[in-house]
């Protein structure tokens, strides 16, 4: 392994393991709707973060808390869940990439959060998730948090948890193991208090198994690097130059602009084309009634309408008689003259020769 890679591998400094002196850092995962505010607000004995019953995601973006509990120094960082309701899945991942800066040098745990029930497609992707945003090596410092405890109605966690081999599979493959919160226990409670410092003491030995060290920043930009490079190499074998999220959202961008141009623009066109056609036909009817001696003519040379009450009349005479070659030819004659006014009027846009 070369020095840049082994540098890349390296954790916070193990001469200064999680203490009194360092706060012990965690950030909290997990999809929408499984309690990640609420567990940080038990962690921290406070409301510390916005917890709201709603339909809809509350956390879009990461927001770190400290405080001191039982006598440690504490931060926690809340993150937006999965399968947000407001976000993409590429800005969720953007956003839960900068908790790693928000708990510089780097976070202590991952705790990913579980409702008890059924383990869904979803609780499934959550651990590729973890692993697509911070790298295969982040599930040394995982543990899942199953919250809201008291829908297990006394059931042992461990009984619940053989009931599925998937969910218990799950478990195992995070080396930080697993805890239970009921996030309806009073903090100032002996049950309350306990089961924070039962939480914080599974950290301590998440921390001692990773050699007194954290997750760190080196370890996150490789993961990026490592990630970018897979989509470098799969969108390379298709020919495609891989774009950054916000030129790619540009781009989506300008795509809706000149659709909504082109919709534009034909609307436009189908206005002008019905206002020529409705305009020719008036001219050719108005042309073929003047020429069979329906319509008389202004001294100006426009058309006129004679008496609505003559009108009528030579129409019906018209109509009772033979028509004869002169006449037809007469309308025939007067509708080809008012016709082409209208296509002259309007040869530059029916009429375009090619240059």
């Amino acid at each position: 392994m070369s020095s840049e890679n082994a540098a890349s591998h390296k954790v916070c400094d193990a001469s200064l393991p999680a203490s009194e002196a360092e706060p012990l850092r965690m950030v909290l995962l997990g999809r929408t709707g499984t309690g990640r505010s609420s567990s940080g607000n038990t962690i921290l004995g406070r409301s510390a973060f916005w917890v709201s019953v709603s339909p809809c995601s509350v956390t879009t973006q990461c927001k770190r808390q400290s405080g001191t509990v039982q006598g440690r120094s504490i931060s926690v960082i809340d993150t937006p869940g999965f399968l947000h309701t407001q976000l993409t899945p590429e800005e969720v991942m953007t956003e839960v990439g900068h908790s790693v800066v928000l708990s510089s040098p780097g976070p202590h745990a991952f705790l990913v959060t579980l409702q008890p029930g059924r383990f869904t497609q979803e609780e499934r992707d959550a651990l590729e998730w973890i692993k697509a945003t911070f790298g295969p090596g982040a599930i040394r410092f995982t543990m899942v948090l199953f919250t809201w405890g008291e829908q297990l109605h006394g059931k042992r966690i461990e009984d619940f948890l053989v009931e599925s081999d998937e969910l218990s599979e799950f478990v195992s493959s995070c080396h930080g193991g697993y805890h239970v919160f009921d996030n309806s226990l009073d903090d100032e409670t002996t049950e309350g208090s306990q089961q924070v410092a039962q939480l914080l003491k599974k950290v301590d030995k998440t921390v001692a198994d990773n050699g007194g060290g954290c997750y760190s920043n080196e370890m996150f930009k490789e993961a990026e690097r490592a990630i970018r490079e897979i989509q470098e190499r799969i969108l390379g074998e298709r020919g495609h130059k891989v774009e950054s999220p916000q030129k790619a959202a540009q781009n989506k961008e300008e795509q809706r602009e000149e659709e909504q141009r082109r919709r534009e623009e034909e609307e436009a066109k189908r206005r002008v084309e019905r206002l020529f056609w409705c305009e020719l036909l008036t001219a050719v009817g108005k042309g073929a009634a003047e020429g069979a001696g329906i319509m008389g003519k202004d001294d100006d040379g426009k058309g006129k309408v004679v008496k609505k009450v003559k009108v009528v009349e030579r129409a019906a005479a018209l109509a009772a008689s033979p028509l004869s070659i002169t006449s037809a030819a007469k309308a025939v004659g007067g509708a080809v003259r008012e016709g082409s006014k209208v296509l002259y009027k309007h040869r530059k846009t029916f009429l375009k020769t090619p240059h």
